[in-house]
């Protein structure tokens, strides 16, 4: 039995749409092997016509390429075997290897010596998973940020992160720094060079107010005797201590005696002191510093105290500060808030709590402090520090027994006696603060020295004057004006 088989021919019709459906074929199949824009090479065949040339590179940390050269090669050298390496699979095949990031260059020589080709090698570290998200972290809870990350994996775990971009304020910066580190792992692996876009620069102005009135009183009488009996004497003394409650000693007073001739004298001394001191205080520091930056401000100055004395008798002291000293660090916050650590302190010497010792007067020191951290608008005026204080020391010194008789016992007992009230308070304000090009006005601009015939003959050392209805004073004044002398 024979069987027959009849080819037909497809139409035109159908002939071109099998072509064009076999065109796009061809199309996709060549598209999906097509490497990908920005892929990473992984095979280089250098052509006989580039025999001698130069080929610019990149490979990845821990990858390999291919080389596939033209003639047969005699030598090759590797510049940075550090960074790269090379192996010859055969005469005219090679594969490079990335080792650490860095660049280098690869020589492929003939057997005669001629230059085949030359690699210029860049090899680098691929970015880790981490900073993309990091990245996406950074601009989820700090929104308004412009925060990029650029992350490597270094081994196997450690990641080393840089960040760049921009922030709108040192608070969000922090805060940014603070995320980056618990994805590196630690502060030493995190890179930061992030620009601070808005204004940064805050000016803090504190004003010191304190108003302290003191009334020292003493009483005491001191008394001294004497009974001569033939060859048989006596004598006593009763001297109460003044200032054991005050510090303050004196010798203001009467002194009377009386002596019979008989060999009985006595002496009375009478110490009495009685002062009234009042202290005002104002100070008004301002201090302009950028965000996240400390500033400190002294006005004042340094005393010695002694602290150690060596086996020839020399003195070592040390310097104590005193005065008005200020130090804030201010923070801005992207919330439009300042916040700010400040540490404010006034200190002054006295008397009061000193003491002698030999030719040696020490000194000590009244200081009012306040250290706080607040958070509060530019503008905004607060009370950190406040303090109302009514002290009342008194001491009664007196001759056991004696001091005890009514009336007559006044004559063996000394009484001092000290009411201090203090007022204070201690107010900071903030401002949000940028250069100016305006010269301030100085406390010297309105200063005038004065002439040879007032100085001498008046005892001026300046002179202060206006002329009515016009003219700066350092004042203010009110009605004619006409020359003011001191």
């Amino acid at each position: 039995m024979r069987e027959e088989i009849t080819m037909t021919s497809p139409s035109p019709a159908l002939a071109r749409r099998k072509s064009g459906w076999l065109a796009l074929l061809i199309l996709a199949v060549g598209m999906a092997a097509a490497p990908t824009q920005g892929a990473e090479p992984a095979y280089l065949k250098v052509a006989n016509n580039s025999i001698g040339s130069t080929q610019h590179l990149e490979l990845q940390v821990n990858k390999s390429m291919i080389i596939d050269l033209p003639v047969a090669a005699g030598e090759v050298i590797a510049s940075q075997p550090s960074v790269a390496t090379v192996v010859m699979r055969t005469k005219t095949r090679a594969i490079v290897q990335g080792v650490a990031g860095g660049d280098t260059n690869i020589f492929f020589m003939d057997t005669k010596g001629n230059n085949i080709t030359v690699l210029d090698l860049k090899v680098f570290q691929p970015r880790s998973d981490v900073g993309n998200a990091l990245e996406a972290a950074i601009a989820r809870n700090i929104p308004g940020s412009a925060i990029k990350v650029e992350s490597v994996l270094l081994g196997d775990s450690t990641n080393r992160v840089v960040l760049t971009g921009t922030a709108i304020s040192q608070d969000d910066l922090a805060r940014a720094t603070q995320i980056a580190v618990q994805f590196a792992g630690s502060a030493e692996n995190v890179a930061n060079i992030v620009t601070i876009s808005g204004n940064q620069q805050v000016k803090l102005k504190v004003t010191v107010a304190e108003i302290n009135r003191e009334t020292v009183k003493q009483m005491g009488i001191n008394l001294d005797g004497q009974i001569s009996v033939g060859p048989v004497s006596a004598s006593f003394a009763n001297t109460p201590a003044l200032g054991g409650a005050t510090g303050v000693t004196t010798n203001n007073g009467p002194t009377v005696g009386f002596d019979n001739g008989a060999g009985i004298s006595l002496e009375a001394q009478l110490k009495a002191l009685e002062r009234q001191g009042a202290v005002r205080t104002l100070a008004e520091p301002t201090l302009t510093a950028t965000s996240g930056t400390e500033a400190s401000f002294l006005a004042g100055g340094e005393f010695p105290v002694p602290t150690e004395i060596d086996n020839d008798g020399n003195i070592t002291y040390t310097f104590k500060e005193f005065g008005v000293k200020l130090t804030f660090t201010p923070t801005v916050k992207s919330n439009g808030l300042l916040g700010l650590a400040v540490d404010t302190e006034v200190s002054e010497l006295t008397t009061e709590g000193g003491f002698t010792v030999g030719p040696i007067t020490i000194q000590a020191t009244k200081k009012r402090s306040a250290k706080t951290t607040v958070e509060m608008r530019p503008g905004q005026s607060l009370a950190i520090g406040g303090m109302l204080q009514d002290k009342i020391r008194q001491q009664i010194n007196q001759l056991p027994g004696l001091g005890n008789v009514p009336i007559l016992g006044a004559l063996f007992r000394s009484r001092d006696f000290i009411h201090a009230q203090t007022e204070l308070v201690i107010v900071v304000t903030p401002y949000m603060d940028a250069p100016s090009s305006t010269q301030p006005e100085l406390p010297t601009d309105s200063y005038v020295v004065a002439g040879d015939a007032e100085a001498i003959f008046l005892g001026h050392l300046e002179n202060m004057y206006a002329v009515s209805g016009g003219g700066d004073l350092r004042g203010s004044y009110q009605g004619s004006v006409g020359f003011v002398l001191d």
